[in-house]
């Protein structure tokens, strides 16, 4: 797995090696060794959400990644902080979202909810 982060804003840059390593853990127990994604730290200026995720479209051509391109997850730490979430727990939560993991469905939600739950277990991540 490779996972590049990105800081919008200086501020953030303390919280690269934690998601980073956060990341790379849970493809390792998910079995997404091969994977490429990018996390993006952004602030309220631009997005005033906790977390945005946006799969590849498949086929779609990323070959300077050496790797297969999953997506892009935004994440707004400071939004993050004032709701009271945990970043790791956001982090996770739109990687599973690359992975075709949803809760628009009451079904979906509940097998994305048991596999963060497994895997902040597995990880030791309190939220």
């Amino acid at each position: 797995m490779r996972a590049v982060i990105e800081s919008f804003d200086r501020r953030f840059n303390y919280l690269k090696p934690k998601i980073r390593r956060t990341i790379i853990k849970a493809a390792k127990f998910l079995k997404a060794r091969d994977g490429y994604v990018e996390i993006s730290l952004v602030n309220d200026k631009i997005m005033k959400k906790n977390v945005l995720a946006f799969p590849v479209p498949k086929n779609f051509p990323r070959p300077e990644t050496g790797n297969k391109a999953l997506g892009e997850v935004y994440l707004n730490p400071s939004y993050i902080q004032k709701k009271g979430e945990s970043v790791s727990y956001m982090a996770i939560h739109g990687f599973l979202h690359l992975l075709g993991y949803d809760h628009k469905k009451k079904n979906d939600r509940m097998k994305m909810e048991q596999k963060e739950r497994i895997l902040f277990q597995k990880l030791r991540i309190v939220y």
